[in-house]
């Protein structure tokens, strides 16, 4: 089995000692090390090539944003993941368009969390922690009041396996939940998924989710 390659860059040493401590010796992950430096972590991203950056938010001299924007524009492989204490929503949001994979909060990531969030991540997959999926969903609430109602002669059918699965992505729920409310495997969910976005030419679940709420797709 190929282990994922995990980097970590924050700038503080508690941290640090508590994701290596969740994260050496487990059979998926391939521990590369942590660095307090972001243009370190930038020089280390491209050379030892990690499948996943983790990374804070607030560090001195680059952010974890800037740092996602210099991997994105410089087409790196490697995906990001951000672990912040900081869950406001225009930091999520930054994060997101920044191009980050995924955001977990501090305060409720556990390392059941923390591994999940790396192996959907690294699937392809967003994720984000409860606390921010929260935040994420009541700030897509908020936009669906301000929208007029959608042409729906335009919008792409969806098969009641799609409309199920959709529903249960809105509500927050990770393929392998999907799954077992459904009683099928994720890869089929993640299968089902990619067919939604496909239809709908979604670049991401986030986006997914975000039109779905807007426009009413499915029933709550």
């Amino acid at each position: 089995m190929n282990r994922i390659k995990v980097l970590l860059v924050d700038d503080h040493q508690i941290i640090t000692n508590g994701i290596q401590v969740m994260l050496e010796g487990t059979e998926e992950v391939e521990w590369m090390g942590a660095t307090n430096d972001a243009e370190d972590a930038l020089r280390l991203v491209k050379t030892l090539k990690p499948d996943i950056l983790i990374t804070d938010i607030s560090m001195p001299k680059l952010n974890g944003i800037e740092i996602t924007q210099r991997i994105k524009k410089e087409q790196l492989s490697t995906r990001v993941l951000i672990l912040t204490m900081y869950t406001f929503e225009d930091f999520i949001f930054n994060a997101i368009q920044a191009g980050a994979c995924g955001v977990l909060s501090k305060q409720d990531t556990t390392r059941e969390v923390l591994l999940e969030a790396i192996r959907l991540v690294h699937q392809g997959n967003d994720y984000f922690s409860p606390s921010v999926s929260r935040l994420v969903m009541q700030s897509a609430v908020k936009n669906v009041r301000h929208q007029s109602a959608p042409d729906l002669s335009k919008v792409p059918s969806l098969t009641l396996r799609e409309k199920e699965i959709l529903r249960l992505y809105v509500e927050g729920f990770t393929n392998q939940e999907i799954g077992e409310k459904l009683n099928i495997s994720p890869r089929t969910v993640e299968t089902h998924k990619n067919n939604i976005m496909q239809k709908f030419n979604f670049k991401s679940t986030v986006e997914m989710v975000k039109y779905a709420l807007r426009n009413n797709l499915v029933r709550m």
